[in-house]
């Protein structure tokens, strides 16, 4: 056994891609952040966790904050909508809607989402700014993107002042209702090209993608009536 003690160590010492060694820190501290929570968790731990000295962890990270940042980050990626005014095939409001359903559906299948959306939950009230940081840096600027983004892709379909493009917002509530599912019951989809769908999920996608097109299709002015 204590044979084997100096190639572990070596393991631990291993010089890694950038990318790789990050991705270890942040699945480090996503699990020490899950078990001991945020305030508790030390830059120690972390790095224990995934085989780094302390030093070789702030030659990374410079805070316990910025790993919670970058995390967020990460693991709570939005939609890209670059192509959504372009959309190759989709030519009706129902079409834009599957799109926008499948991009959602594509983020919340990526390793770890839920657990950071259950972390953020849980640990908002204690760490305000950071989440207020990621709120400016990442939300903000995603929603502006996604109003521009349905408003071309309106444009084209001809129901420029529909509710969706005047309440863009909408267009996020089919993510937030799957992660607040997820969160309760527990169950979170598995990645991969060809899942299937349990019935519930799949009564559940049909009415994401019916409410989307239904309100890309009404016009603003109907809210009122």
């Amino acid at each position: 056994m204590s044979a084997l003690a100096p190639e572990r160590s070596s393991a631990t010492r291993q010089r890694l891609p950038p990318e790789v060694r990050m991705r270890q820190i942040l699945d480090a501290a996503q699990l020490e952040f899950a078990e001991r929570g945020f305030a508790a968790t030390r830059m120690d731990d972390i790095a224990r966790r995934c085989g780094l000295s302390k030093g070789g962890l702030y030659a990374h990270f410079a805070s316990k904050d910025e790993v919670f940042e970058a995390l967020l980050s990460r693991s709570l990626t939005l939609p890209d909508l670059q192509d959504l005014p372009q959309l190759g095939g989709a030519t009706s409001a129902r079409g834009v809607a599957e799109w926008l359903v499948a991009q959602v559906e594509a983020c919340l299948r990526q390793p770890g989402t839920v657990a950071t959306f259950r972390l953020l939950v849980a640990e908002s009230e204690r760490v305000p700014h950071l989440v207020q940081q990621w709120q400016q840096q990442v939300v903000e600027p995603h929603q502006r993107q996604l109003a521009e983004s349905l408003a071309r892709a309106a444009a084209h379909l001809g129901c420029a002042d529909s509710v969706l493009v005047r309440h863009p917002w909408l267009a996020m509530a089919p993510a937030l209702h799957t992660m607040i599912t997820q969160l309760l019951f527990g169950k979170c989809p598995q990645a991969g090209p060809g899942t299937s769908f349990t019935p519930s999920e799949a009564s559940a996608r049909d009415g994401y993608v019916e409410m989307l097109a239904v309100l890309l299709e009404t016009p603003a002015n109907a809210e009122r009536m």
